[in-house]
């Protein structure tokens, strides 16, 4: 079926908030074979100004949805072929807009393994299968109609495993449904919740199952077919499909019985009685319970389980008790003997001279060394153990909704997971799932619904689950993996846009202990001057030589900065040169700066450190690698791959192409941002120029080195292999100094070079006036001073190009990265031991996270921003704050010395993070009203009679929302009728919205100050203070506004009746007086400041009868009704059902009440 697909803009353009013709621009560009680049900076008139960021993600999305298409047409193609292809089926694939959907709607047609579906249908099986979903009359008797497919050369010997293998066809058909799977989907993923635990070792396992003992001839028993039987374990099956799936899940699934067992297996007895339908309906109905079904737990089952499964094995594949005891006496032989063999294989004792020879010295010596190795090998191992146990141990016993649970502890739960030190399941609610099996799959009338309800419980746990959950997991690992990228591309792109430093020379010392640090002096424009190697450590003789070495060279070289990298010995060299900057070099003027030289081996061992420094070793280049670095981040980090610079987030679990693919862009935006010096621009940073590759760089390179420096833009034409298509896109990235035409040491494009020279014409100047400073000046006061839209009208240019050819003109060939902060310098050291909290320190950002940011303060081991103390404000992302290379203040909060751990704050002391006030709390004066106070907010409506309300059950919904935890209906207000608000007990309830929003928000703060999990709150929040009764509410003309008021009403009344001698008469009269004057001390507990205290009075419906006494008057409870007076006999939960009907009854507003 070869259809044209079309592809829809509108929909990119509505998901990114821009115009369609603005889409299509940046589409038709992209076609013609334009670099992202070049539309960003030169065609902004026909995207309309877009950003970089914005037609990147115009290129993804374009991707994705033509990768779509094609998938389309891929399956369209393979359904056609199998003669399966209908037009409501063609439609519903051309009308997918998710790989999901699409792919739902192909397995049923994709080809798949041997599965036991397929086997049942070699089997001829089929036809009974459908029969029975389709409620056939000729299977009203459903074992007599199983009986006719009896055959045993079809290994179908009884009419049970007639029904077992169609209850397979139904599953997978079930299974195979496109509309079921996606109502599962979404109930999986909306209440899903993802759990890691401990997973057991391997010394735990050999001690939990010991080695059988038993002898060869002993009778095999099932429970030694089962262990023997290893369970097929998929390695996370990030590509297998459902169907594929099928054969894998089978062999770890239940052990089935005797019918679903080969003949050899189960042997039935002739006398044995007649199967029933309803036996054989059994089998795919007996799967395992949903809290132990196999989709909801791991992909493996765990020892526990495990051995739980063989203690399940069917009584009639059990041994007798003859052959428990004869392989118990075999079992004991055996280990007599066993016990007896080391003495009978012991050697006898051999007489040996006393004089040993030298072999026999060198052997014992070696198995010595032996020893000693393995001893080492074994401590090294419990140390990699007890790390790994230290980093895992926060998700030992960890669960959290699958919705909130953030990309990084989804990529720490693949890592343990690989590392076979967690166990990762995903659990959803599976009381909604079987309730929507039943309203899809079992028609309600159906003769055989407990048969169709076991073969859907079957798809469910054996088919669907487990290939949801993989799915599930996947999505979240690609969705944690992209996040992961941006993050790793925002800090790659601060760490390669880090502000040069020019015009001065660095000595470059690359760290080293045994094999002694290196040194490198360097010009300003970092060619080598002079090299040597110094020791630190040894003899003292050697800390005086390096002291005289780095002095002279210092001295003759006049160096000014020192760079150090951060590697082995970084601080050892930092306090030496600290040290020398105090003393012997305390005129110079010199300071040091710490350099990140990650990667810098990378370099000096790679193919391109080996061809621009051949007659130096690697350790020199390394050094000289890191001095470049600080003379120019961008030139020198462009040669090493940017996965080895180490500013990521888990970058080392992540898919390379992908990983690669997203990095290497980022460095073509900050290459082609910055712009490239043409005549002295490396190939490493050549190939990432707009419109070059690797090929066309060297080519450019070479000539260079063969014809000499490049005089004009156009010379490019002259390199081999470099067309015009190339020029276009490349030219305007590309700037050459002191060239022939000076508009070449601008960013402006040769294309725009006749509006330029016409511009600066019109303003009375020339080209040659761009390298005359006051020329210059003298411009830009003229630019300043035009009508710019009257005058691109008139040049013929667009106006978004014109603005930017006069930036230029004003700023000629400026680099943007001056405009930053430079690096910070330094001339003293700090230590660990001088950390005190509440130090102030300057540091530099090294890596962001999400959950903080990593700062160099000056040690060996960084310090730790969090999240929480980089602003007084709430941060959700930390990127908005910092960026990696950062020059920031900073101060000691914490400091574990055990762990060698400091954690810092950007809060200058004293200074208090502002929170959200309390929904009872006023907010502060001045501050915005929150959006639920607004006071342009009309009244609030009156609330929803209670009785009213949709009675609860406690069953789990359909759609698969849960039912609220008893555990938390203190907390949370009980689950809303279908269309309305939840039910309310009164306003002082704490299982109001509040409740909710403040449980999700108050963390445990020893687990936060852990690392780990966040865990959440759940103590009570304090309650306002009560609002004394108004004498319309004492004398019952007013209704009561909450059960804080009804407890007032009753509060006055015990004490009235307390005071009164004789019985209250039938019309009484409240007394007057406030609850506050009137209540007596153990009435209402008092707080701090002796008002009543709300937190310690119940407010719930049951609470408040509970402070009821147990006959109570009547009177003592609702207000006066002349027309019918209270009955005494009348119980609490009456009272308080139409004492909640009067209240919710009321409307409420502020209008005075009526009487």
């Amino acid at each position: 079926m070869s259809t044209t697909i079309a592809i829809d803009l509108r929909h990119v353009a509505r998901g990114l908030g821009l115009s369609l013709s603005q889409v299509q621009a940046v589409v038709e560009l992209l076609d013609d074979g334009n670099t992202v680049p070049f539309i960003t900076r030169y065609r902004k008139d026909q995207t309309g100004g877009l950003d970089e960021e914005q037609i990147r993600q115009i290129q993804s999305r374009l991707t994705k949805l033509r990768q779509l298409a094609d998938r389309k047409q891929t399956i369209l193609r393979s359904i056609e072929s199998q003669g399966k292809l209908t037009d409501a089926l063609a439609q519903a694939i051309l009308s997918a807009n998710t790989t999901k959907r699409l792919e739902d709607l192909y397995l049923p047609f994709k080809p798949r393994k041997q599965t036991l579906a397929t086997a049942a249908r070699e089997r001829g099986l089929e036809p009974l299968a459908r029969e029975i979903l389709a409620a056939d009359p000729a299977c009203a008797d459903l074992d007599g109609r199983a009986k006719d497919f009896v055959n045993p050369d079809k290994k179908v010997p009884t009419a049970a495993d007639a029904l077992l293998g169609a209850g397979h066809i139904l599953a997978e058909h079930f299974s195979e449904m496109a509309e079921l799977r996606q109502r599962l989907r979404d109930i999986l993923q909306r209440t899903g919740k993802i759990f890691s635990t401990r997973a057991a070792t391997a010394e735990s396992s050999k001690a939990a199952v010991p080695p059988a003992a038993a002898p060869a001839s002993a009778p095999a028993t099932a429970v030694n077919r089962q262990t023997s039987a290893a369970p097929v374990e998929s390695d996370a099956a990030a590509t297998e499909t459902a169907g594929e799936a099928i054969e894998t899940l089978v062999d770890s699934g239940p052990p089935l019985p005797e019918s679903a067992l080969p003949p050899a297996a189960a042997e039935p007895s002739a006398a044995s009685p007649t199967t029933t339908a309803a036996e054989a309906a059994a089998p795919p109905a007996a799967v395992p319970s949903p809290a132990h079904s196999p989709a909801i737990a791991a992909p493996e089952a765990p020892p526990a389980e495990a051995a739980a499964t063989e203690a399940a094995v069917p009584e009639a594949t059990a041994p007798g008790p003859a052959a428990i005891t004869a392989e118990a006496q075999t079992t004991a032989a055996t280990a007599a003997a066993a016990a007896a063999a080391p003495a009978a294989a012991a050697p006898a004792v051999v007489q040996v001279p006393a004089r040993s020879t030298a072999a026999e010295k060198r052997a014992a010596a070696k198995a010595r060394k032996a020893e000693r190795k393995a001893a080492e090998r074994e401590e090294r191992r419990k140390k990699l153990e007890e790390i790994r146990l230290k980093a895992y141990r926060d998700y030992f016993d960890f669960s959290e909704e699958v919705r909130k649970i953030p990309p990084h502890r989804v990529l720490a739960l693949n890592r343990g997971e690989r590392a076979k030190m967690l166990r990762v399941r995903i659990e959803g609610d599976i009381e909604a799932m079987h309730a929507v099996l039943d309203e899809m799959l079992i028609p309600p009338e159906h003769p055989h619904a407990d048969y169709l309800r076991g073969c859907a419980r079957d798809a469910l746990s054996r088919l669907i689950l487990p290939s949801l959950e993989r799915e599930l997991r996947r999505e979240l690992t690609d969705k944690a993996e992209a996040h992961a990228v941006e993050v790793f591309a925002k800090n790659l792109r601060k760490l390669l846009l880090q502000p040069p430093v020019r015009d001065r020379r660095v000595l470059a010392i690359d760290p080293g202990l045994r094999s002694g640090c290196k040194l490198a002096a360097l010009d300003q424009f970092g060619s080598l001057l002079e090299h040597g190697v110094i020791f630190l450590v040894g003899k003292p003789d050697r800390r005086d030589e390096a002291k005289q070495k780095v002095v002279d060279l210092i001295t003759r070289h006049q160096l000014t900065v020192i760079a150090i990298g951060n590697g082995t010995g970084c601080r050892q060299t930092e306090e030496f040169v600290a040290e020398l900057l105090a003393n012997e070099l305390k005129e110079s003027g010199a300071a040091y700066v710490i350099v990140n030289e990650a990667g810098a081996s990378v370099y000096s061992t790679s193919p391109i450190g080996r061809e621009e420094l051949p007659q130096y070793d690697a350790t020199l280049r390394g050094a000289i690698s890191i001095g470049r670095r600080l003379l120019d981040p961008l030139s020198e980090l462009v040669k090493i791959e940017p996965a080895n610079l180490g500013v990521g987030l888990y970058q080392h679990d992540l898919k390379a192409r992908h990983l690669q693919a997203s990095l290497d862009e980022v460095v073509e935006s900050c290459v082609n941002y910055v712009g490239v010096e043409l005549n002295t621009a490396s190939p490493a940073l050549l190939r990432y120029v707009s419109g070059l590759n690797q090929l066309t760089a060297r080519r450019v390179y070479e000539h260079r080195c063969k014809f000499g420096p490049f005089k004009t833009r156009r010379q490019l034409l002259e390199v081999n292999g470099f067309g015009e298509a190339a020029f276009v896109q490349a030219a305007g990235f590309l700037k050459i100094s002191g060239g022939d035409d000076p508009l070449d040491a601008t960013w402006i494009h040769p294309e725009s070079y006749a509006v330029a020279r016409a511009l600066l014409e019109k303003l009375g100047f020339t080209p040659s006036d761009l390298n005359d400073k006051q020329k210059t000046a003298e411009l830009d006061q003229r630019i300043a001073s035009i009508d710019r839209a009257a005058l691109a009208k008139e040049l013929g240019a667009g106006l978004l190009t014109f603005n930017d050819i006069l930036a230029q003109l004003t700023r000629v060939g400026r680099d943007p990265r001056e405009d930053l902060p430079p690096p910070v310098f330094k001339k003293g050291v700090l230590k660990f031991e001088d950390l005190e909290a509440g130090m102030e320190l300057t540091g530099t950002v090294l890596n962001v996270v999400d959950f903080g940011a990593f700062v160099d303060i000056g040690m060996r081991d960084s310090g730790l921003v969090h999240v929480s103390h980089m602003s007084e404000h709430f941060v959700r992302d930390p990127h908005d704050v910092v960026a990696v290379g950062d020059a920031v203040r900073v101060w000691v909060l914490d400091v574990d010395k055990q762990r060698r751990r400091v954690s810092l704050t950007m809060l200058p002391p004293g200074t208090e993070r502002m929170r959200r006030p309390a929904r009872d709390e006023k907010p502060a004066e001045g501050a915005a009203p929150r959006r639920d106070q607004s006071p342009d907010a009309g009244p609030r409506p009156p609330r929803r009679d209670a009785r009213d309300a949709a009675p609860r059950t406690g069953r789990r919904r359909p759609d698969g929302q849960p039912p609220r935890s008893d555990a938390r209906t203190s907390q949370q207000p009980a689950a809303p009728a279908q269309g309305g608000r939840p039910e309310h007990t009164g306003r002082g309830d704490e299982g109001g919205r509040r409740g909710e929003r403040d449980l999700g928000r108050r963390f445990s703060r020893d687990r936060r100050e852990r690392g780990g999990p966040r865990q959440y709150d759940t103590s009570r929040a304090s309650q306002k203070p009560l609002v004394p009764l108004t004498e319309g509410m004492k004398k019952g003309k007013e209704p009561l506004r909450t059960f804080g008021d009804l407890l007032q009403f009753y509060q006055l009344k015990q004490q009235a009746a307390q005071q009164s001698e004789e019985p209250a008469a039938a019309d009484p009269q409240p007394p007057s007086g406030t609850a506050a004057e009137a209540a007596p001390a153990s009435a209402a507990p008092l707080d701090s400041n002796g008002s009543p205290d709300d937190a310690a009075a119940p407010t719930t419906a049951r609470a408040a009868a509970e402070r009821l006494p147990a006959e109570p008057d009547a009177s003592a409870v609702l207000p006066p009704d002349p027309a019918s007076p209270p009955s005494p006999e009348k119980g609490v939960a009456a009272a308080v059902g139409e004492s909640l009907s009067a209240v919710s009854d009321e409307p409420r507003d502020d209008s005075p009440p009526t009487a």
